[in-house]
């Protein structure tokens, strides 16, 4: 009797804490993401696609997992995995040492550029000009820790990207630092912004869940990544939004 009460608890522990289950008892996993970081996540004919959302995707289906997007302002995508409001972060995240005293990363599965962008033309901005400059980056990312280390600038963060980029456009700001793929997806609607310097990312981007809850999934994610990177999907996902293999 005890054998049977033993395996049903860890049966039971299995499906909490590797996600929800859905009203239908299939299992869920809520995937929270900030929906304006094109080619990673962004909105197309009013569904999120992206990279990250088909990479998911391809996971969770691979696990038994009905996915859920949840798309909200990436400065609380933390805070609402805590909450116990969404299972995981897949949102081009940066694995940061910070970060990681909330969160338990999943293996990277990209790694990219900074890449400093100001209005065409505007010689002013130069690599060796940026003190005194006033850089705009999105709210909570790697690229404002990066801006914070720029001796003598003013950094300007904003919730959303579209924003950072309307300001470069209105003069409000003098410079923004983009991932690079990111920069180049906006680059193609906004040809009045240039780049005029691009560095190697420090830290690789991953998926996040709450520290400690679930070390299973990550087990799970980063065996699957794997397999995705063995069988040319992973290729086929980078080849389809155009980015740099890492």
């Amino acid at each position: 009797m005890k054998k049977i009460f033993f395996i049903l608890t860890l049966a039971m522990f299995g499906i909490i804490s590797c996600g929800k289950k859905a009203d239908n008892g299939e299992k869920k996993l809520r995937v929270g993401l900030n929906a304006v970081f094109a080619p990673f996540e962004y909105i197309e004919n009013g569904q999120v696609t992206g990279f990250d959302v088909e990479m998911i995707n391809e996971i969770g289906k691979n696990l038994g997992y009905k996915v859920e997007i949840i798309d909200q302002s990436f400065d609380g995508l933390i805070p609402a995995l805590k909450a116990g409001k969404i299972d995981i972060i897949v949102s081009g995240m940066s694995s940061t040492d910070e970060r990681k005293k909330s969160v338990d990363f999943t293996d990277d599965y990209f790694i990219s550029k900074e890449t400093y962008l100001r209005k065409k033309g505007n010689n002013a901005v130069t690599p060796t000009t940026l003190s005194g400059k006033k850089i705009g980056v999105q709210l909570g990312t790697i690229q404002e820790m990066e801006a914070k280390t720029i001796k003598g600038a003013t950094v300007v963060p904003n919730e959303n990207t579209v924003n950072t980029i309307l300001d470069l456009k209105a003069g409000k700001i003098d410079a923004i630092i983009l991932e690079k793929a990111v920069a180049t997806e906006y680059m193609k609607k906004n040809p009045e912004m240039e780049i005029f310097d691009e560095k190697p990312a420090p830290i690789g981007m991953a998926m996040a869940v709450d520290k400690g809850k679930n070390p299973e999934l990550i087990k799970q994610i980063n065996a699957e990544l794997k397999k995705m990177r063995e069988n040319g999907k992973y290729d086929a996902l980078i080849k389809k939004y155009g980015l740099d293999k890492n």
